[in-house]
């Protein structure tokens, strides 16, 4: 069965953090763009944890990747490395430090022996025999300490002349060993590739996709991987390699030796017959990875390219960062810097261009050792002061940056992959209308020539590029002319390059794709999203408020509990989902970081998905970064502390501190208020005594449907009435005081009792509009959501809400007060005194209508969400 676009889910895995990867990100975007749910898989940065961001329509997880086997093999390195024969030298500066100063001080406390031997020597020949001895054990001591001083030079130089020749040995290994191409197994060089496998191979699993998408060699075998074990299960998982550079021609520096390049070269020609599709980011490296890997069709070009929306961004210039005039000559090198890219000789050519300045945009920043380099050659050819190093701008804000030079340099020195290379610098340097000088790379060369935007110069000739810089200069406007054809720009922008991906798509999975809109995205201005706990119905009741009250505030709750007491609810995830289900833990975060501005936690619990001890605080990073507003709100156990309850109410279930449900809340209560501190959201709490817990916070009335509620069944006409005791969870303990005095009258033809517990919502309710008197409970001092259904339902309600939470009130609360010292005596009364009774219960539903209907709840969010 096809499906449509909409429901195509696509995982997209890259060895980065995503933020900074230009070719990453406009891919992702393009097919979110054409409806596609777009996950991208990424690393998240060392000692960070785990995180989640919408990035241009795609979701971005951050996994958190320890690389245990690349450590283990560098400590194994270390070890092999460090290897000395015993007692010869010593292991660490730190050994040989700690035995000299042992040394040092045995023979400072042997002086101190002698002098206290002196001074305790006893008159007498037997006092002089014993001095003696004591001379002699000292002489003993002495020699043992200078001969282990001895030792220590001895072992100390012993070990500096064999360090040497070890050293050396190592180091000629290494010259040779980095020179091998063969055999240079990469699961042996590099065991990142598994470290990559076990960070993300399960996710891929449970993600469950039509399409895995590898960005470069490093995850290659982790999507091939993936597709295998997708076969196992019966399911057709789509595979597509992005090849971003020519593997087995990367250039050396560094740690890149030939053996480390080969291994990844390795790596790419165990998996790429594998892929369904391969893409890569030049016609040459096209054509040789398909010779070279014998594939049956050339991969298909998408150029790493600027998009249109790109060259119109806002953004501070380059010429005016560096506060140079209009009339000085700056030419513009954009990208990373190391010894392969040649802005070496960049700085070199300013020996022969004296008037020009240059600007070395420095990726990933100004801050790295192979700047620090090129600061040295600098002064040294004392051209330093027409050098500047800047930091670079977001990918998409790069365009307009350079627009005020007037030459962009791309001077690579030869590798193969730089040969058959058309990096994303050259059409950077294209839409911000700046001449090309490049050096003389084939792909680059044949690019440059064609479209006449630029100058070739010969690969690390300071004097060539020099001279080309000045043709340039010279009569910029006949290579501008070029730059600014309109449709030139639509073919190479990005814009163009992403037809050919919706089209790879559309072949390999025989479906068509196109730029639609998403049918999830909404046009609110505002919306809230309430969860993930929806107690007693409480968040889809404050939602519809919301949206009746403020209709251009759109409002949903969620509940994550399932659907056991039949609350009406927006979105439901059951526990399981909430508790390991990714894939909807994943479309729950894509969907609010896309639609949502505001999100309320309901009971401090994160909103998607939870591990053991995580609390609210674990999305709030994610929610900063996506500018989504966020508060809490608490509705009871979650935070009302049972030794302050205990101390404070004479009647509290905590009375017993060593019962064990006590002890569980008490401990959840510490955990709660240490991740509450700092936190400076709004707090807000359903009842009007969790105040005293929670501080700085306001108090959000419960809501019911007073109108749902409404019963016409008349109160206390029975001879006999109905007494209802609905005890929930939190209440039980109450209940040991409330049944036998209800069950006793009941025994006696007082009352006909009715106790409930865990039936469907809407048959308690049924039974509460029949109800004469409804017990709420007598322990926590306050009231919640069933006392106010009773009271909607114009039932008598009996309960415990001590005088300092009445106090809180606006208005006189209409529910008869008890506790279970004198809860056989206010039933009996209200028995006798029916009439009195009655006036208390037609109060109830006025007092509904007045704070529980949801007005007021909705003018205690409205400035959180902004007003009306």
């Amino acid at each position: 069965m096809t499906r449509s676009p909409e429901e195509l889910r696509v995982v997209m895995l890259v060895a980065n953090d995503v933020t900074n990867d230009s070719r990453v990100r406009k891919e992702a975007a393009t097919l979110a763009a054409a409806g596609v749910e777009v996950t991208v898989l990424g690393i998240a940065p060392t000692g960070e944890p785990q995180s989640r961001e919408m990035l241009d329509g795609a979701l971005v997880v951050r996994v958190a990747a320890p690389f245990n086997l690349r450590e283990e093999r560098k400590e194994r390195r270390t070890r092999r490395r460090d290897w000395r024969p015993p007692l010869v030298g010593y292991k660490t500066k730190r050994a040989y430090v700690a035995r000299s100063h042992r040394v040092q001080a045995g023979l400072k406390e042997l002086k101190a022996d002698s002098g206290h031997a002196m001074t305790a020597k006893k008159p007498g020949p037997a006092g002089s025999l014993a001095f003696k001895a004591g001379v002699v054990t000292r002489l003993v001591r002495r020699v043992g300490w200078q001969t282990a001083a001895k030792g220590v030079w001895v072992r100390k130089g012993v070990g500096n002349k064999l360090d040497k020749p070890f050293k050396f040995g190592w180091r000629a290994y290494d010259g040779v060993i980095h020179r091998m191409s063969w055999p240079a197994p990469w699961r042996r060089v590099h065991p990142e590739a598994i470290d990559l496998e076990l960070a993300f191979g399960d996710l891929v699993d449970r993600l469950e996709p039509d399409v895995v998408h590898a960005h470069d060699m490093h995850v290659i075998g982790v999507a091939s991987r993936a597709a295998g074990r997708a076969k196992l299960r019966g399911k057709e998982l789509k595979f597509v390699y992005d090849a971003h550079e020519y593997v087995a021609g990367l250039s050396r520096y560094g740690g890149r030796t030939r053996r480390f390049i080969s291994a990844w070269a390795k790596h790419e020609a165990e998996y790429i017959g594998t892929a369904d599709r391969v893409i890569t980011v030049s016609p040459a490296i096209a054509r040789t990875l398909k010779s070279r890997y014998k594939l049956t069709a050339e991969p298909t070009v998408i150029i790493n390219s600027p998009s249109l929306s790109e060259v119109s961004a806002d953004v501070i210039d380059l010429r005016t960062r560096l506060s140079l005039p209009a009339d000085v000559p700056l030419i513009v090198y954009s990208g990373g810097v190391t010894r392969a890219r040649g802005v070496e000789t960049a700085i070199e050519a300013l020996k022969y261009l004296p008037a020009v300045h240059l600007a070395v945009v420095c990726v990933p920043s100004t801050k790295i050792p192979s700047v620090d380099a090129l600061k040295e050659l600098a002064i040294s050819l004392e051209v330093d002061d027409r050098v500047h190093y800047v930091e670079p701008v977001g990918y998409d804000e790069v365009v307009p940056f350079l627009k005020t030079a007037d030459v962009g340099l791309i001077p690579i020195l030869r590798y193969p992959s730089h040969e058959m290379s058309l990096p994303n610098k050259v059409f950077e340097y294209v839409f911000a209308g700046l001449p090309v000088v490049t050096s003389n790379m084939p792909s680059l060369t044949e690019f440059v020539e064609r479209t006449g935007i630029g100058e070739v110069f010969e690969a690390a000739d300071a004097v060539d590029l020099a001279a080309k810089v000045k043709v340039v200069l010279a009569d910029p406007d006949r290579y501008r002319e070029r730059l600014t054809d309109p449709e030139y720009l639509r073919e190479v922008s990005w814009d163009g390059q992403a037809a050919h991906l919706r089209d790879l798509y559309t072949e390999m999975l025989g479906r068509p794709l196109e730029v639609v809109r998403r049918p999830g995205d909404e046009t609110h201005g505002r919306r809230v999203l309430i969860g993930p706990v929806n107690s007693a119905g409480q968040a889809y009741l404050w939602a519809t408020s919301l949206t009746r009250e403020a209709p251009s505030i759109a409002a949903e709750s969620l509940t994550t509990g399932g659907g056991k007491y039949d609350f009406k609810v927006h979105r439901t995830g059951t526990y399981k989902q909430y508790r390991g289900d990714l894939r909807w833990q994943l479309d729950l975060t894509s969907w609010t970081l896309r639609n949502v501005t505001h999100v309320l936690f309901e009971a401090g619990r994160p909103m998607f998905g939870q591990l053991r001890g995580q609390m609210f605080d674990v999305d709030v990073p994610m929610l900063d970064s996506a500018g989504i507003k966020h508060g809490l709100i608490f509705h009871g156990s979650e935070v009302r502390d049972p030794a302050r309850h205990r101390a404070k109410y004479r009647f509290s279930p905590f009375a017993d501190r060593n019962d064990e449900l006590t002890m569980r809340l008490q401990a959840a209560n510490d955990r709660m208020r240490e991740h509450l501190a700092g936190y400076d959201g709004p707090r807000f709490v359903t009842t009007p005594d969790l105040i005293e817990y929670v501080d700085d916070s306001e108090w959000l009335p419960v809501v019911v449907d007073p109108d749902e509620l409404a019963s016409s069944e008349p109160v206390l006409e029975r001879e006999i009435p109905v007494v209802l005791h609905a005890p929930s969870a939190s209440a039980l303990k109450g209940s040991v005081f409330v049944d036998p005095v209800l069950t006793a009258l009941d025994a006696k033809g007082v009352i006909k009792y009715q106790r409930v517990r865990g039936v469907p919502h809407s048959e308690l309710m049924a039974m509460v509009k029949s109800a004469d008197i409804v017990v709420d409970q007598l322990l926590l001092g306050s009231y919640g959501v069933f006392a106010c259904e009773a009271m909607a339902a114009g039932r008598v309600t009996v309960g415990h809400v001590a005088d300092h939470v009445r106090a809180l009130l606006p208005t006189e609360l209409p529910i008869v007060e008890a506790t279970p010292d004198d809860l056989v005596e206010v039933i009996e009364r209200l028995i006798a005194e029916r009439e009195e009774a009655r006036k208390l219960a037609d109060a109830g539903p006025r007092y509904v209508q007045e704070i529980h209907d949801g007005r007021k709840s909705v003018e205690v969010l409205l400035p959180f969400l902004g007003g009306r």
